[in-house]
């Protein structure tokens, strides 16, 4: 019995990088001219592009008009309990309930939150009062015949 060896010659192969053709890279210039002349032709007419700095211009702020909000009180609580407005608006606060109310700002250490944030008489049921609000803060108030149903307005400025 022999032994047959067989050989083989393997020819290690060779790969070769693809190396882009001219074509390409002519189409590659062209498109990155393309964007360089529609940049130039675009920003012509539009300073907001050209990167020119534009003077800042003090508009005035449009006058805000003032609001009128709502507060309905019924079976022991203000709804809604907090209410955010602006200096200048009004709230309306409207007792749906059967009994009357006398509505007051809370207290601080220093005294009432907001001097004249006041009812002054009872709200009658089905009545209302309305309190305009002319300085910025957070300010409590309270039904003084049960201060337990209270609630808040923020006035922003």
């Amino acid at each position: 019995m022999r032994n047959k060896f067989f050989c083989v010659n393997m020819k290690l192969m060779e790969t070769e990088e693809p190396k882009p053709n001219g074509n390409l890279w002519l189409f590659i210039i062209l498109v990155l001219a393309s964007f360089a002349a529609a940049t130039i032709y675009f920003e012509r007419g539009n300073k907001d592009l050209s990167g020119a700095v534009q003077p800042s211009i003090n508009r005035p702020t449009p006058s805000r008009q003032p609001r009128l909000y709502t507060v309905y009180y019924s079976l022991g609580v203000f709804s809604p309990t907090n209410i955010r407005i602006h200096v200048g608006d009004s709230v309306k606060f409207q007792n749906d309930s059967n009994s009357p109310i006398h509505i007051v700002s809370a207290r601080s250490e220093v005294g009432l939150e907001l001097a004249g944030f006041d009812s002054v008489n009872d709200i009658p049921p089905k009545s209302s009062f309305t309190f305009s609000f002319t300085k910025p803060g957070t300010f409590g108030y309270h039904n003084s015949k049960n201060p337990n149903e209270k609630g808040t307005v923020i006035v922003r400025p």
